[in-house]
């Protein structure tokens, strides 16, 4: 199988400019998508900074202050301590709990882990207006969905992001410092993970996690084109509800590795043909195609992790073209990733 390299073997003036045009993180490619006009629908999502409150709290006369807390935030407050933190035992009726929350406020990196976040997030309007725009989007798609609270906070490098049913939307700021933020380096996430970790990325991140929120999607025992679908129904979700982002941020590329992907996409696809891996149910053979990592394990070095995942989304995105009456409510009810796959018609490199 010949994978293509532009990059390195075969760029055309063309690839040139169109990586000239790509600033950043890369480009944001057309669908076919007519973007609603959401500017009318009644969501405004307001911020509350958890980490502020907590870490202002008095490390001494410390017990007022937190049961204030749990006052101000009763949706989160315990969710915070059981789930993100886990330092509250089930059985722990009492405020044994508060000690090690005192301990957490006044280690030393994690104040300045807190200073960080504070230098790197003084403001977060204009966070605020990117979830509304995302949330708007969701009202506007999903009218019978609840609109969550968004609530940050800091987990000492715990989940990115977390819900609480449909009600919470939780971020951990501390999980966007930027790719070159000192601690990620120091407890050992590699580069292509650091890479994610960075401002633009937060609210992609955070829209995946209420995707999970609002849709399990069972993939016990499934094919491989059962994950390719599922994970591909979660990136169109981000086209709905982020059609203003670029693809790079929603699947988590570099602007070169989005590239590869589209430079290749039939060679992929063949690669998955030939070696009739789309029907193949032992996970430990196909996981490495959806398995998150610095490359695809079996395709070229200039490949990107996921390529499996990527391919999904070209799948699904084919898929509702080609059936524009199926909303994405019934796009979920359809289990079988062989129907979507029939019914996309896809066949990459025929136009």
């Amino acid at each position: 199988m010949l994978f293509k390299n532009r990059f390195v073997l075969n760029c055309t003036l063309s690839t040139l400019f169109f990586l000239f045009m790509m600033a950043g993180f890369g480009s944001c490619l057309n669908t076919g998508r007519q973007k609603p006009d959401v500017s009318k629908v009644n969501v405004n999502i307001t911020i509350e900074r958890f980490e502020k409150d907590l870490f202002a709290c008095d490390t001494v006369n410390y017990a007022p202050c937190f049961d204030a807390l749990e006052k101000k935030y009763p949706y989160f407050y315990n969710f915070y301590l059981n789930n993100l933190l886990a330092i509250r035992q089930p059985n722990d009726t009492g405020r044994t709990y508060q000690t090690a929350l005192k301990s957490f406020i006044g280690n030393a990196n994690l104040r300045a882990l807190h200073d960080s976040v504070m230098l790197k997030y003084p403001d977060v309007t204009e966070l605020e207006r990117s979830f509304t725009d995302a949330f708007r989007y969701c009202k506007y798609y999903f009218p019978n969905k609840n609109t969550p609270r968004v609530v940050t906070h800091i987990s000492e490098f715990g989940p990115a992001a977390a819900t609480l049913d449909t009600s919470l939307l939780a971020v951990s700021l501390d999980m966007f410092l930027g790719k070159d933020f000192v601690y990620y380096n120091s407890i050992g996430l590699p580069k292509y993970v650091t890479y994610r970790l960075q401002p633009p990325f937060l609210v992609p991140n955070a829209m995946k996690a209420w995707f999970k929120a609002l849709y399990d999607a069972k993939t016990a025992d499934a094919k491989l084109i059962d994950r390719m679908i599922s994970e591909g129904k979660m990136l169109y979700f981000l086209d709905l509800v982020l059609p203003d982002s670029p693809d790079s941020l929603k699947i988590g590329y570099t602007a070169k590795e989005l590239q590869w992907c589209f430079d290749n996409e039939k060679e992929m696809w063949g690669f998955f043909i030939e070696r009739d891996l789309l029907y193949s149910s032992k996970s430990l053979e196909y996981m490495k195609f959806i398995a998150d990592g610095p490359t695809t394990t079996g395709m070229p070095p200039e490949s990107p992790g996921q390529t499996g995942v990527w391919m999904g989304w070209q799948i699904v995105r084919k898929f509702m073209q080609e059936n524009p009456d199926v909303t994405f409510d019934q796009l979920m009810q359809i289990t079988d990733g062989q129907e979507v796959l029939k019914r996309s018609k896809y066949k990459p490199g025929k136009k």
